[in-house]
């Protein structure tokens, strides 16, 4: 039996998940945000105050102002058509990677059950 390369799995779940309808529909969404020269700013501006939030959040340091800035910054770009088709091509892809994460974890999910 020939010794199978876990890598060579990871590397061709990869080359799959680039061939999915969900991965294709969100590099679309994705483009047509990029096309959108306002609402591409908006999308970098809102990513960036999620990372600035979550590293704040990590650290213990969230102010009142921090949670007040990062709400009305996704007010606004729940506003935007071509952003909220790109966070719903989002969710929509990782719930496939979370699914696929699950069958993932499974020996080990089956081992601590045992």
């Amino acid at each position: 039996m020939a010794m199978i390369n876990i890598y060579d799995s990871a590397n061709q779940l990869e080359q799959d998940l680039r061939n999915t309808p969900e991965y294709k529909d969100l590099k679309v969404a994705y483009e047509a945000v990029k096309a959108d020269e306002s609402a591409y700013q908006q999308f970098k501006e809102f990513q960036k105050a999620q990372i600035d939030f979550q590293g704040k959040q990590v650290q213990g340091n969230v102010e009142e102002s921090d949670l007040n800035n990062i709400k009305a910054l996704g007010e606004q770009v729940e506003k935007i058509e071509v952003i909220m088709n790109l966070m719903n091509k989002e969710r929509t892809l990782a719930q496939l990677i979370d699914e696929i994460n699950q069958i993932m974890f499974k020996p080990v999910s089956e081992l601590y059950q045992s």
